[in-house]
């Protein structure tokens, strides 16, 4: 059996725009399994030519030289991909999208008041599975005009979400007195919900001044979620005291 050396991304984070845009594209298509994502994305970054199927396995070319790449090999690299089935750990986007730059991944440099309105988006998207709701996220995220010209391909749907989603776990892992305490209950109602909670960080930011709204609104998001998370902090830790007087 001949042996290939093959060297292959560790993480989201490594890939290159158009290796992230071939990641997308392929989930965007809907018809492939995650094990056949892999092969796909194996075969295309290790620069892996299939000449022909053979037997159990394929004729390919691999670094100008004919290989016989067996099933057995193929399935024994797919571990090794098995970080393209979770979302990235740290976000991740194109850094393009029609003709507009992308902000930062961390969303550091967004403002309060768009992240609240990403999120209710977000929240949407997930209720509703509506793309128009990722095609209003992405505007946001990429500075763009909501117009007729700013079009997206299936595979920039995807990246939206992706990109969103895992911004938020990074915020949930960073954040954990907050959002401890902010997750949507199954039976809520989702607008009256929400509206709740956008009032309530907003109270909590301008400390019941509302002349301090629009200031609060334009705030880094990273500077008004560290507020947040100190502020439950403390709420919590004044519950507990409270409860052991008892």
């Amino acid at each position: 059996m001949q042996t290939l050396n093959l060297t292959l991304p560790t993480c989201w984070q490594e890939l290159t725009p158009a290796q992230l845009r071939y990641v997308f594209y392929l989930l965007a298509t809907d018809k492939f399994t995650a094990e056949e994502i892999k092969v796909y994305v194996m075969f295309r970054w290790a620069h892996i030519e299939v000449i022909a199927p053979e037997g159990d396995g394929f004729f390919v070319k691999h670094e100008g030289k004919p290989v016989r790449l067996t099933s057995l090999q193929i399935a024994e690299v797919l571990p090794f991909l098995s970080w393209l089935d979770r979302l990235p750990t740290y976000p991740v986007r194109l850094p393009q999208l029609c003709g507009h730059s992308a902000i930062a991944a961390d969303l550091s440099g967004l403002s309060f008041g768009d992240y609240i309105t990403c999120d209710n988006l977000y929240t949407g998207y997930l209720l509703k599975k509506d793309q128009e709701l990722l095609r209003q996220i992405a505007a946001i995220l990429y500075r763009a005009e909501l117009n007729r010209r700013f079009v997206l391909k299936p595979e920039e749907y995807i990246s939206i979400f992706y990109w969103f989603a895992s911004a938020k776990e990074l915020f949930a892992r960073n954040f954990t007195h907050f959002f401890h305490t902010a997750s949507l209950s199954p039976e809520a109602d989702l607008r009256k919900h929400l509206q709740e909670m956008v009032d309530a960080q907003i109270r909590a930011l301008t400390k019941g001044d509302i002349t301090k709204e629009q200031q609060v609104l334009d705030m880094d998001v990273w500077r008004a979620l560290t507020e947040l998370d100190a502020q439950t902090a403390d709420a919590e830790e004044i519950k507990r005291q409270t409860q052991s007087l008892k």
